[in-house]
């Protein structure tokens, strides 16, 4: 088993101080928090946003050229994107079966009261 000593020791090679990665991980936080776009997204936009903060706080503080990080942030990019497509399918889903029942709807309804005498 790994002593944790030695884990850390490769973390803090790889990723950088964690005093330092923290400080300025909340502080891209904070930033972003701040904004009103960001009160305005959905909580897996600001999850995917939140957590690319940490990693870029990693690049800036550890080796950048850790492949990790970059494929991290890529990863929880294309989580959004993902998030974002299912969500305008539905969105889409959903204007496509009002219109079909508005259509349904009119069709089954007479439009007069001498329709509805003869019917």
């Amino acid at each position: 088993m790994v002593d944790i000593r030695e884990t850390l020791a490769e973390r803090a090679r790889s990723h950088g101080d964690f005093e330092h990665v923290a400080k300025m991980s909340q502080n891209l936080k904070h930033m972003m928090k701040s904004t009103r776009a960001f009160q305005d997204l959905d909580f897996y936009m600001a999850e995917s946003l939140e957590q690319m903060a940490m990693k870029i706080a990693r690049i800036l503080s550890g080796n950048a050229r850790e492949l990790d990080h970059w494929r991290d942030i890529a990863g929880y990019a294309t989580l959004a994107v993902r998030q974002i497509e299912r969500d305008e399918m539905d969105r889409q889903m959903t204007e496509t079966l009002g219109a079909a029942r508005n259509i349904y709807n009119t069709v089954d309804q007479p439009e007069n009261e001498d329709e509805q005498q003869s019917a």
